[in-house]
């Protein structure tokens, strides 16, 4: 209960961030101010319940460290690493623009390489370092780990604040990469990409989009589903190009699918195939309704074209 308590606060929370984003009333100080307000307020509410409800056994507190907290702590570090981009944002021609948002990627892509070991690690949803890298106290030797900052020692350990980097360091990069694109792009075609949320671009412009309104692992689920049955291009779409393709057509921001994949190995109580046992059984079911082939419905009461 306290774990879906805290994703369904982070989903409002992201969707109030949302609305901070979009009002053009707010000044870049402004905007700053609530929505690191409003996520400082978050992370410590989870921080009070984490430590005064203790995880069940190690499992579960290492699910935490590895998977939640980073994911929460990220927003906070995006917002302070957007505002200090946006801040720094020259006024000037494209060409000025783009050299500042290059050197801005050369940094990010420097830390991930000086990172380079536990980035893989976190990319490839590993197990073995587990132990040290995600449960408080644990002791580990790493001339690399000398760098990350001294956190809280009873709510942080030697993992979780890099993870939560590798998160916000992507999104970032996802940002300045359509910031990029849309320097060229024709006047009067916009796209906007923040932490949690994408702005059409692509395909979708000028195309209703759907909002995915389910969890966000069973777009996981779904989207490994059409990689590994090869039903896009021939079977030649690469695993990020449909997991690109997913975030694009429901404004999502699944930035490494690996470490959800991770979640759905370790599943126990539930099914490990769970979402498409879904699906399956709901579509049996509507087989088996009398009224399962009613034009009307089928077509939303209209045309599909």
């Amino acid at each position: 209960m306290r774990k879906n308590n805290f994703k369904v606060a982070f989903r409002e929370l992201r969707g109030k961030l949302k609305v901070i984003s979009g009002n053009d009333d707010l000044g870049l100080v402004e905007k700053f101010n609530e929505a690191i307000a409003l996520i400082r307020d978050y992370l410590k509410d989870v921080r009070t319940l984490v430590l005064a409800n203790p995880f069940k056994d190690k499992l579960e507190q290492i699910y935490f460290y590895k998977f939640e907290k980073p994911e929460y702590y990220a927003l906070k570090i995006y917002q302070v690493a957007l505002f200090t981009l946006l801040s720094q944002k020259p006024a000037g021609p494209p060409e000025m623009i783009r050299r500042f948002y290059l050197e801005e990627l050369e940094y990010i892509l420097r830390y991930f390489k000086q990172y380079a070991f536990y980035y893989e690690y976190y990319r490839s949803g590993f197990t073995a370092m587990d132990e040290v890298l995600f449960v408080p106290g644990a002791v580990m030797a790493s001339p690399l780990l000398h760098d990350v900052p001294e956190l809280d020692p009873e709510y942080s350990t030697n993992g979780d604040y890099l993870f939560s980097k590798f998160i916000a360091y992507e999104a970032l990069q996802e940002y300045i990469l359509n910031e990029l694109l849309a320097l060229d792009r024709p006047a009067g075609v916009s796209g906007n990409v923040e932490m949690g949320i994408s702005g059409g671009t692509g395909a979708s412009l000028g195309r209703q989009r759907f909002e995915w309104t389910g969890e966000l692992i069973n777009v996981v689920e779904l989207g490994y589903g059409i990689y590994l049955s090869k039903q896009l291009n021939g079977g030649n779409a690469t695993l990020t190009d449909i997991f690109r393709w997913l975030n694009d057509s429901f404004g999502l921001k699944i930035v490494n699918p690996a470490n959800k994949l991770a979640e759905i190995k370790r599943r126990k109580r539930i099914s490990r195939t769970h979402f498409f046992d879904f699906l399956q059984a709901a579509f049996i079911a509507y087989l088996d309704e009398d009224d399962a082939f009613d034009p009307d419905e089928l077509l939303g009461k209209g045309r599909l074209n």
